[in-house]
């Protein structure tokens, strides 16, 4: 065979391809220790990814669900379920009463209850042969009506801790609303000129007192709140005739004075 046919057939001719087995087992071990940990690390950011979405969300939720076990309202909303739980709470709602209000302070509840409104009503002057006991005859049974109640609620052991009644304060400040109507009336020039002296006081009216929660100084207590309008009625007696003051307590001065005689004597001229 000539020189130009070999050259030409060696040309023409199709090599198989050369695979060394333990070349490529070597190139992916190079290949791997050299890559790898980069793609690990991106493995594991990838699955990060993924989670942090999710706990996100719980986290969202615990500190949705924890602030609104620890707010205010959802404390104050608890505090007042326990206290109709109490049976004595329960029955003085059932007679009229109502919560008048909730406040917070050191953990714990104080709820204030109103005792009903005394009903409105237009009072006449009763007949003389009817005269009362004396001027303070309800003071005895004032003492047996409610008249409202302080209590603290233990909102971690949903319990009532105590309840103080407010009788006693009531009380005290009925009668020095009475002292006042009657210094104030005694003193006006009206009185003095159609009350004799020797006359009976009946009776005398003023508002039940209303009471609120103060957290003041460091403790909760339930203190009376200043009325806008504060009125009160004194009957006097005397002889056949009776006679009622209204006194104006804000403004510390007698309204008018209306007697028996003189509502008899409008009625018959009519």
């Amino acid at each position: 065979m000539e020189k130009d046919d070999l050259i030409r057939k060696l040309e023409e001719m199709s090599l198989p391809e050369i695979e060394i087995k333990s070349h490529k087992e070597r190139l992916n071990l190079a290949l791997m220790k050299k890559y790898y940990p980069e793609r690990k690390r991106a493995e594991v950011f990838n699955i990060f990814k993924k989670l942090v979405p999710a706990g996100a969300v719980a986290v969202i939720l615990f500190v949705f669900i924890f602030n609104n076990l620890n707010s205010p309202k959802y404390n104050l909303a608890k505090a007042k379920k326990i206290a109709l739980e109490n049976n004595e709470i329960k029955n003085w709602l059932q007679q009229g009463s109502t919560i008048k209000d909730i406040k917070l302070a050191d953990g714990r509840a104080y709820v204030l209850i109103e005792p009903p409104e005394a009903k409105k009503e237009e009072k006449e002057l009763m007949p003389a042969n009817l005269k009362s006991e004396g001027a303070f005859q309800e003071s005895e049974e004032i003492k047996e009506n409610f008249r409202g109640a302080l209590a603290e609620v233990n909102i971690k052991e949903r319990k009532i801790s105590n309840i103080e009644k407010l009788a006693p304060a009531a009380i005290d400040l009925i009668k020095s609303k009475k002292d006042k109507a009657l210094d104030i009336a005694n003193k006006s020039q009206e009185v003095q000129d159609k009350i004799p002296k020797e006359a009976e006081v009946l009776n005398i009216e003023v508002h039940t007192p209303k009471f609120r929660i103060s957290n003041e100084g460091g403790s909760v207590s339930a203190i009376p709140e200043t009325e806008a309008e504060e009125k009160a009625s004194i009957i006097y007696q005397f002889d056949e005739n009776q006679c009622e003051g209204k006194v104006d307590l804000n403004k510390e001065r007698l309204e008018e004075i209306n007697c028996l005689k003189e509502i008899n004597k409008d009625a018959t001229s009519e």
